[in-house]
């Protein structure tokens, strides 16, 4: 019963962020912009902050996987130094976003030289886990299915001479914010089963 109970509140949880997600998608579809500055856009940047302080958070208080963690959140960084690009174009207009991806690309490599064994270990203790799975059909969505889904082809096919270039970016937006929700719901299910000590392989 209590197992049941936890399985419970973990879905209203689940639900409840997601309802959030849905909210600020549509306050974005009412004021009928799709903007850096937009509460999609912001959103993003948020959850993906939120995530690397969680994913550091773990590696600093949990040795058992803190390669694991520390691989995932240097990849989600780089996710939101990307999502950032505007600023960096601005900001860094000679170079842009991209060496700061390769320094993030580096550190990643030089950790994976020296401890590989240990992030092979630490992955293969969490690949059966919640966490895990949801975090691979964000990354999935993210990396796959939005792009596809926002190809401006598919759009102006079904838009015709009524093609709006808003419409296109604010519902391809609106697809990542939902994959980076997941993101997060999958670093909180990460960081609390590793906290348990979850260090045999599944």
């Amino acid at each position: 019963m209590k197992s049941f109970l936890f399985t419970f509140l973990r879905f209203v949880a689940y639900a409840l962020i997601m309802l959030g997600c849905s909210i600020l998608i549509e306050l974005d579809f009412k004021n009928g912009s799709a903007n850096e500055n937009d509460v999609i856009e912001v959103s993003q940047h948020i959850i993906l902050f939120v995530i690397i302080i969680i994913g550091f958070l773990s590696v600093l208080t949990n040795k058992s996987h803190q390669v694991f963690m520390a691989i995932l959140s240097l990849f989600i960084t780089a996710h939101l130094i990307r999502e950032h690009d505007a600023w960096f174009d601005s900001h860094f207009p000679s170079i842009g976003w991209f060496p700061f991806v390769v320094v993030l690309i580096i550190i990643s490599g030089a950790i994976l030289i020296k401890k590989f064994k240990s992030f092979i270990e630490q992955t293969n203790s969490v690949r059966n886990t919640l966490g895990f799975g949801i975090l691979l059909i964000a990354l999935a969505n993210l990396h796959v299915f939005t792009r596809y889904y926002g190809k401006p082809s598919s759009w102006r096919a079904v838009m015709g001479d009524n093609y709006l270039y808003q419409v296109e970016r604010i519902s391809e937006e609106t697809v990542e914010l939902v994959a980076y929700t997941m993101m997060f719901i999958a670093i909180v299910e990460l960081f609390f089963q590793v906290k348990k000590g979850l260090n045999k392989t599944e």
